[in-house]
């Protein structure tokens, strides 16, 4: 038996054990005749503290298919050494059969999470897909008042999202916002009235992309097929914390899939605790998963965020992430506002051509991006006639290194900060690479609310120049 199997064996072994907090002397009798049965070295099990959940059962997916009937049964026999089977060593139990047999009869997986400041609920059963799936949502969908009420019977949640968004639809705006604000006092209306409408308008597949896969790193979920979202435990390793979850996949047979692990999961676990959220009208549910979308969609970790260029505050700011860029004075925040607003048709090259006719276009060129520059530098509360020549490479490149590392300081709390520096592309035009729906003013001349740049009398007149 190879090194990496001892150690997942050993993983999984002491995770079933420690799943009850409970250590009974019965459990350390069968630890040691699994130590010496599959020649667990003391070597072995100090490389468990390095390997996850996820890793473990993966390995052993691979294992021949001896080992893994063995093991198996191994397994049970310490679930039940105690005479009880607690609801995390069934949830492990029926994860290890999900995995390694065909028990279940669907594409299965394990993914260990590490914790991001958040904390995960037990008993909750999510529907995940990166696609919207017509096919496995109208089974979803006709079937729904049946799988919840099998699903709590079993002490479990069945978390739809579609529901979910349906239920903050029938609170108004006003009170949502005046909840939420309440919930998350330090938060900006702005990225209130964000996440509001996120969540008036929730999407399995847009969630599980932009929040689960972008801002928990949970990749698996960039492009799953429909699946159920299972909590199994935690696990501790590489000094990190980490939340274990089931991937079960869903096909044609979808409703016989989720009886069928709950079946199986009740015949392991026979305890009965019923979970019951109740869903009313003007209600607002702040607890279970209904708490744990709001806090996915608050974390500031890894967020796409528009960006929004300000010059009534003065400001550039990433509303969806409610963070602004320090510490730039207004002829930075006028260049990055002028690089938007260029990018879209390509970006601004400073390169001086060698020919008379093509430099003479290009003065002609450089003095319309001066006037554009010195016009929003105005809007910035600065002097036009004082604007800096951003032609002049001495002037300009220390403004470009002052905005990287001003957004590069975001780093973590945006996703991929480097997206949103000013870059030169091979054609030597320097531009911002951010999706134009992405690009969000405000001025003095608009409404409060913040516009893309074509519905701004201001903007646009500088995009026609």
């Amino acid at each position: 038996m190879k090194q990496e199997e001892r150690t997942s064996i050993m993983r999984i072994v002491s995770d079933l054990i420690k799943a009850d907090a409970i250590i009974d002397t019965r459990e350390i009798k069968f630890l040691m005749s699994i130590k010496e049965k599959y020649g667990i070295k003391r070597e072995d099990e100090r490389f468990v503290s390095n390997m996850t959940l996820s890793q473990a059962i993966r390995i052993l997916v691979q294992a021949p298919e001896s080992i893994k009937k063995e093991f198996l049964g191994d397994c049970m026999n310490i679930a039940l050494s105690d005479d009880y089977c607690a609801r995390t060593e069934a949830l492990i139990i029926v994860s290890l059969l999900a995995t390694m047999t065909d028990k279940l009869n669907v594409d299965a997986d394990v993914v260990s999470v590490e914790y991001n400041g958040l904390s995960f609920e037990n008993a909750q059963m999510l529907y995940v897909e990166s696609w919207k799936d017509e096919d496995a949502n109208k089974i979803i969908q006709d079937n729904y008042r049946e799988i919840i009420s099998e699903a709590r019977l079993a002490g479990f949640d069945f978390v739809y999202l579609p529901q979910i968004s349906e239920h903050y639809r029938s609170i108004s705006h006003e009170q949502l916002l005046q909840i939420i604000s309440f919930l998350y006092p330090s938060a900006s209306e702005d990225r209130l009235d964000m996440v509001i409408n996120k969540l008036m308008t929730l999407s399995t597949s847009e969630f599980c992309k932009e929040q689960l896969s972008t801002k928990l790193s949970i990749h698996e979920m960039y492009d799953v097929q429909p699946s159920l979202f299972i909590k199994i435990g935690e696990t501790s390793a590489n000094d990190k914390e980490y939340a274990n979850f089931l991937i079960l996949g869903l096909d044609k047979d979808a409703i016989n899939t989720i009886r069928l692990f709950i079946d199986t999961f009740s015949t392991l676990c026979r305890s009965r605790e019923i979970n019951y959220l109740r869903e009313e009208k003007g209600r607002f549910v702040y607890a279970g998963f209904y708490k744990q979308i709001l806090d996915i969609h608050m974390l500031q970790k890894g967020i796409v965020s528009s960006i929004l260029i300000d010059t009534i505050r003065e400001e550039i700011s990433f509303p969806d992430a409610d963070v602004k860029v320090d510490k730039l004075h207004r002829r930075e925040k006028a260049l990055y506002a002028l690089l938007i607003l260029e990018s879209e048709s390509g970006g601004i090259n400073f390169s001086k051509p060698k020919s008379a006719k093509l430099l003479e276009r290009y003065n002609r060129r450089m003095a319309t991006i001066m006037k554009k520059y010195g016009m929003i530098y105005e809007k910035f509360g600065g002097d036009r006639q004082k604007a800096p020549n951003i032609e002049i490479p001495e002037i300009r490149l220390p403004m470009f290194a002052l905005i990287k590392r001003q957004i590069m300081k975001l780093d973590g709390v945006l996703s991929h900060a480097e997206d949103y520096l000013i870059k030169r592309n091979i054609y030597g035009n320097y531009c911002i690479n951010v999706n134009t729906s992405l690009c969000l003013f405000r001025s003095s001349n608009d409404d409060a609310a913040a516009v893309h740049a074509a519905e701004s009398e201001f903007w646009s007149r500088i995009v026609a120049l």
